[in-house]
């Protein structure tokens, strides 16, 4: 089935928020029957609205429409749609009512501009939210069926999941099978060159590498699900050290998994990365089972006095230097008492480098009472980039040791 997207939203076009929606439906319709054909981004007006409908190309079969139904004074869509498909706007005084029973419970009075949500079309259906205030909206003309959904993206996944992947599923003749291998410690032009003799052997599947900061997802498309799986197991033992996971799965829910497999805990020592190692330990719940603690050691002073870091070592090798991350990772080590200690002092930038330091250079250090190692990197002359791409590589280095995969390399 052939989708066009229109996502609305000053917000996108002027850079102050990215366009994660498009991504994610045009990722997610492709196992659903659907194939994202023409997309389009528009300001929240009403000549914008009617000019991208006016727009949609002859062949696409539904058009997806995400932003604009929130109460302000600028989220017009749901009226210019109205108008648009020629039906009547109706107020629905029962799910007013729900509304302002929602709103009574968090001991808030509800808005009367928040009424635009309980206006519901005379002819087409209303898509329920069961998260946010805003309904969605499921029109028809003569060329094409729209769905209308809030910009949120947790509200958005929420109701594709549960009323348009159910209805493009059932109106698409096509069944499409799709799986996504998630890899971290690999580049895509690497990882491409090791997949390549394999992908040029399966004509039938469909590969695509999408790369971003923290690794490269895989992923493998086919009509066939006996195509898809006969060719996982051929690549999976290639690229093993570097996947960790499916879909959604993040790199520190893994390692989570790992420490408790392990029954081993884990503190942190961060430089660079300014506490965000335990940030994304801490997002899994029931961290508390493995993670000790941490220590944000910006500063010599606190290398020092928090973590015994000597002071002629510093003076000697830099702060930026492996004889320090290790000492680091010893030093978080003997402080909480737990079985792995990991460090990361790194120069992120923008300033700060030299010629012998240039910004991007990192060391991450592990030591536990069997094996001791620091690692060198290079990343970019971003700051925030550097913070999580040392994060990703931290955790990358804990789920390896974990997986007796680094003890001896």
């Amino acid at each position: 089935m052939k989708i066009g997207l229109i996502t609305i939203g000053d917000e996108l076009l002027n850079g102050t928020r990215i366009d994660t929606n498009a991504g994610w439906i045009g990722g997610e319709v492709i196992s659903n029957g659907g194939n994202v054909l023409w997309h389009v981004t528009i300001s929240d007006t009403k000549d914008a609205i009617i000019e991208a409908l006016n727009n949609v190309p002859k062949s696409i079969d539904i058009v997806i429409c995400t932003g604009g139904l929130g109460p302000t004074h600028d989220d017009i869509t749901s009226n210019v749609l109205f108008d648009y498909f020629k039906v009547k706007a109706e107020f629905d005084s029962d799910y007013w009512e729900l509304l302002t029973n929602k709103f009574s419970q968090r001991d808030l009075k509800i808005p009367d501009i928040n009424k635009n949500q309980a206006m519901k079309p005379s002819i087409g259906n209303i898509i329920p939210n069961p998260i946010g205030s805003a309904r969605g909206l499921h029109l028809k003309n003569n060329s094409f069926d729209l769905f209308a959904l809030p910009g949120v993206p947790s509200e958005m996944k929420g109701m594709m999941n549960a009323y348009v992947f159910p209805w493009i599923q059932e109106k698409s003749n096509i069944t499409y099978n799709v799986k996504l291998l998630r890899t971290t410690g690999i580049m895509e032009s690497a990882l491409y060159e090791k997949l390549e003799s394999f992908i040029n052997d399966h004509q039938n599947i469909e590969v695509a590498f999408l790369p971003k900061l923290t690794g490269v997802d895989i992923r493998i498309s086919s009509n066939s699900k006996n195509s898809n799986i006969s060719f996982i197991k051929k690549i999976r033992p290639i690229i093993n050290k570097y996947y960790y996971g499916e879909l959604d799965i993040e790199l520190e829910d893994v390692v989570a998994k790992l420490l408790l497999s392990n029954n081993m805990t884990l503190s942190t020592a961060e430089s660079c990365t300014g506490g965000l190692i335990s940030d994304r330990l801490t997002n899994v719940s029931g961290s508390s089972k493995y993670f000790n603690g941490g220590v944000v050691a910006y500063s010599n002073e606190i290398k020092s006095s928090a973590l015994n870091v000597k002071k002629d070592i510093i003076n000697s090798h830099g702060a930026v230097s492996d004889e320090v991350a290790m000492e680091m990772a010893r030093g978080v080590k003997e402080k909480f008492s737990s079985d792995i200690g990991i460090s990361t002092t790194g120069i992120a930038g923008p300033s700060g480098g030299t010629k012998s330091k240039p910004v991007g250079l990192v060391y991450i250090g592990i030591f536990t009472d069997e094996f001791e190692k620091t690692y060198k990197f290079s990343f970019t002359p971003y700051r925030k980039a550097n913070k999580l791409m040392t994060t990703q590589a931290a955790l990358n280095i804990i789920r390896l040791f974990l997986l007796k995969g680094l003890r001896d390399t």
